[in-house]
């Protein structure tokens, strides 16, 4: 028959796995400038968490089997110690490095990845449950239980803790649409760098299909494009490839298209005096506006973390839309943003892949996977057709 004890039996070791939360809430708000809360999350997890949940495991052990405190909780303070660093390191290695993980089925794979972690720490940490029973009659069952009850006690908390510190409003706030369904507007040509080969590419995903115009071959995820007022042709600007090397303080500038367009828009460091070139990395604060969108009511902003996303305000409608993506199993920077007409957003979410948003309606989509994206208006196209280059579902 399987041992039942009373809930103030177990008050004191929830207080004590409780209490994690706690400091780790104050650590956080102390420290928010030096990183985000999930990776303070983490750190205070994988140093001292550990063994405040290894303390709770083992009086929770201790008193469901009436087994020696200080022995049962030091050898679960090492299990979780192993089960955190030997378990985390395994799954990043063996399994999430391997996903491809993209916008559309980023969520799913979450919930996948939950469910495998509480699988792998019950597998991880039951050797060390059975060590602590093993010479009582029926240690096997009463491992297998004892195991179960306290890997899942900790791994719910566990659980709060990370979605407390995580940033997940890309999909708990905001409807993710297939490519198609959200468009650029017509009248706007994107150029971008292929994930597929690095070279730059051109469309703008409905009316122009995307097709190679330049290779550049580029193979760093920091590379990017960007325009800058044209050397040759007064008004008009000239479409560039920033490409890293050695030393990104003197990045090489690759002429991509002299004389683009009348209608593009650099971002507030180029303009700087003498301008700024940044890479994918720094290529982040207030979003400039191509167009008609500088009539918008909307303003938007990326932020540098993960956590930090996009956001949006209007003031005459009196909204605010926030949106971002940082998981223990993955998390994606906002970077390169345009603020097109309609409202709508041309960005990079992560390292290769080109989204758009529009707030009104709340929703984003993956138009194509590429990286360093710029969005120009044309005034004549006539560029060759060719096979869209659109996102799967």
């Amino acid at each position: 028959m399987v041992r039942r004890f009373p809930p103030a039996m177990i008050r004191k070791p929830l207080w004590i796995l409780g209490s994690l939360l706690a400091f780790g809430a104050s650590a956080q708000n102390a420290f928010a400038d030096a990183g985000t809360p999930l990776m303070w999350a983490t750190m205070l997890h994988l140093v001292v968490g550990n063994a405040i949940i290894g303390v709770g495991e083992g009086l929770v052990l201790a008193k469901l089997f009436s087994l020696k405190k200080l022995k049962t909780v030091v050898v679960l303070i090492a299990a979780n110690y192993f089960s955190a660093w030997g378990g985390g390191w395994f799954l990043e290695s063996a399994i999430v490095r391997h996903l491809h993980m993209d916008l559309n089925n980023a969520w799913t794979w979450f919930w996948v990845l939950v469910a495998a972690t509480y699988l792998m720490t019950l597998v991880i940490e039951w050797p060390f449950v059975a060590f602590c029973l093993r010479g009582k009659d029926g240690w096997l069952r009463k491992s297998l239980m004892g195991n179960l009850v306290i890997q899942t006690l900790s791994y719910v908390l566990l659980f709060g803790w990370y979605w407390m510190a995580s940033g997940s409003s890309l999909y708990t706030k905001m409807q993710i649409v297939p490519a198609g369904e959200l468009s650029l507007p017509e009248s706007v040509l994107v150029y971008f760098i292929s994930e597929k080969d690095g070279n730059v590419y051109a469309g703008n995903f409905s009316n122009i299909k995307s097709h190679q115009i330049f290779e550049l071959n580029s193979t760093n995820e920091n590379d990017r494009l960007f325009v800058k007022s044209s050397s040759t042709r007064t008004n008009y600007w000239d479409l560039m490839a920033r490409i890293e090397i050695d030393n990104n303080r003197d990045p090489k500038l690759v002429e991509i298209k002299n004389g683009l367009a009348k209608e593009a828009v650099s971002d507030w460091r180029a303009d700087q005096n003498p301008p700024k070139y940044e890479g994918t990395w720094f290529s982040f604060g207030n979003v400039p506006r191509l167009g008609s969108a500088g009539k918008s009511d909307w303003e938007f902003e990326t932020g540098f973390w993960p956590i930090e996303g996009l956001r949006g305000t209007s003031n005459l409608k009196n909204l605010h839309v926030h949106f971002s993506f940082e998981t223990p199993f993955g998390a994606w920077n906002v970077r390169n943003a345009t603020q097109l007409s309609g409202d709508d957003v041309l960005f990079q979410l992560g390292q290769n892949q080109i989204c758009i948003f529009n707030p009104n309606t709340k929703r984003v989509s993956l138009l194509t996977y590429g990286r360093g994206p710029v969005a120009i208006i044309p005034e004549i196209t006539n560029e060759p057709i060719s096979k869209p280059d659109l996102p799967k579902k």
